[in-house]
């Protein structure tokens, strides 16, 4: 029993009481969801064949020359977006803080464009992959690909 409260006052919250938050304090997150560049083996018959014969792994083929373009396109067009939307005195990189990616080389080839765009480094979440499809131990690791994808963060 609270003598001195209405009836109202006892469902309120430190929420209902707090003052209401400024621009400033909102925190919007955006996240871009973009799927890979064409596959080299779809535009190519004669490579999977050939990769099998070669001792490659099929499952993990490369971007065709169409998919090296979508994604140079890709980040160009994400790049002219951002800088659209923010003031001209924010720099690129703080509009995109991470890039998360799958561990299949057309997915990181898809997003070394957008990464040196950004200069932010590619993160391979293996839990980005497809579900039906999870490569496990089979694919090269972030540290292997990093050989070859300097924009690779081999310590994520």
């Amino acid at each position: 029993f609270f003598p001195t409260m209405a009836p109202n006052d006892l469902t309120r919250t430190a929420a209902d009481t707090a003052p209401s938050p400024t621009c400033d304090d909102v925190v919007v997150s955006r996240v871009f969801l973009i799927r890979h560049g064409d596959r080299f083996d779809y535009a190519n018959d004669h490579w999977a064949p050939a990769a099998k014969r070669f001792g490659c792994l099929t499952s993990d083929p490369p971007l065709s020359a169409l998919g090296h373009r979508q994604a140079k396109e890709t980040a160009d067009y994400l790049a002219k977006t951002i800088s659209e939307r923010n003031d001209t005195t924010v720099n690129l990189n703080t509009a995109i803080s991470k890039i998360m990616v799958s561990p299949y080389l057309r997915v990181i080839q898809t997003a070394c464009p957008t990464s040196d765009a950004f200069d932010i480094p590619l993160c391979i979440e293996g839990g980005l992959s497809e579900a039906h499809a999870t490569p496990g131990d089979v694919l090269p690791s972030p540290r292997d690909r990093f050989a070859y994808f300097p924009q690779v963060d081999p310590t994520y």
